[in-house]
């Protein structure tokens, strides 16, 4: 097991997870359109911090739960459910057009920024799925087999790093563009992606079958 693999894997998880558009990913391209690229990154460090927490609580709090392989299976067989509704998400949002208002007053203050992308993140707890997913998506690909309490704050870090990454870029992209966000490279980025989430459900399904038979046998 090498941990500048898991790094790069954690961090690429975390970067593909910021793609769908949302609404740390709206704010973010409302301020970096109006030119306020700061504010735009605070949202972005602040929905990260967020994301971070969901993961600590994921890997400390509730993945030591998961060592039956019959809660293994029904685990990844949630998760593969949800990898689908993520899936059926992203090809929902190839097909949506959007409009951004960029012009607001409270978009220049930093502070804000940060608890909007805090708050943003915060209230989508489903953030624990999606870290309990990929430290499933870790195992299954034999990156690691263990995850010690070292490997589990590196993957955290790498995680919340490949997120805060993307959203980063998104503002300085963005910024540089001032015109219009452009939807249509999303569009297309939002459909290949669909198809890599049916994949890994694909990948969830079968170990939880997989994963049945051994509590069966066993």
């Amino acid at each position: 097991m090498s941990p500048v693999l898991l790094f790069l894997l954690a961090f690429t998880l975390g970067f593909v997870t910021a793609i769908p558009l949302g609404g740390s990913q709206v704010e973010v391209a409302r301020r970096a359109l109006g030119g306020h690229l700061r504010t735009a990154v605070a949202v972005a460090l602040g929905s990260a911090s967020s994301d971070v927490v969901y993961g600590c609580v994921a890997f400390f709090g509730i993945a030591p739960l998961l060592s039956r392989p019959g809660v293994i299976a029904w685990f990844y067989l949630a998760g593969g459910v949800v990898l689908l509704g993520l899936a059926y998400h992203s090809f929902a949002q190839s097909a949506t057009s959007h409009h951004l208002d960029v012009i607001h007053p409270m978009l220049r203050k930093k502070r804000v920024s940060y608890v909007v992308g805090f708050v943003l993140a915060f209230s989508n707890p489903q953030m624990i799925i999606t870290w309990l997913i990929g430290k499933g998506i870790a195992e299954q690909l034999g990156v690691v087999e263990v995850f010690t309490p070292g490997l589990s704050v590196l993957f955290v870090t790498a995680g919340g790093l490949g997120l805060m990454s993307y959203l980063t870029g998104l503002a300085f992209a963005l910024t540089r563009l001032k015109r219009s966000v452009p939807f249509g490279v999303l569009k297309r980025v939002y459909y290949w992606l669909g198809f890599v989430l049916v994949g890994l459900s694909l990948l969830f399904l079968y170990s939880s079958v997989r994963m049945w038979l051994v509590g069966q046998n066993g």
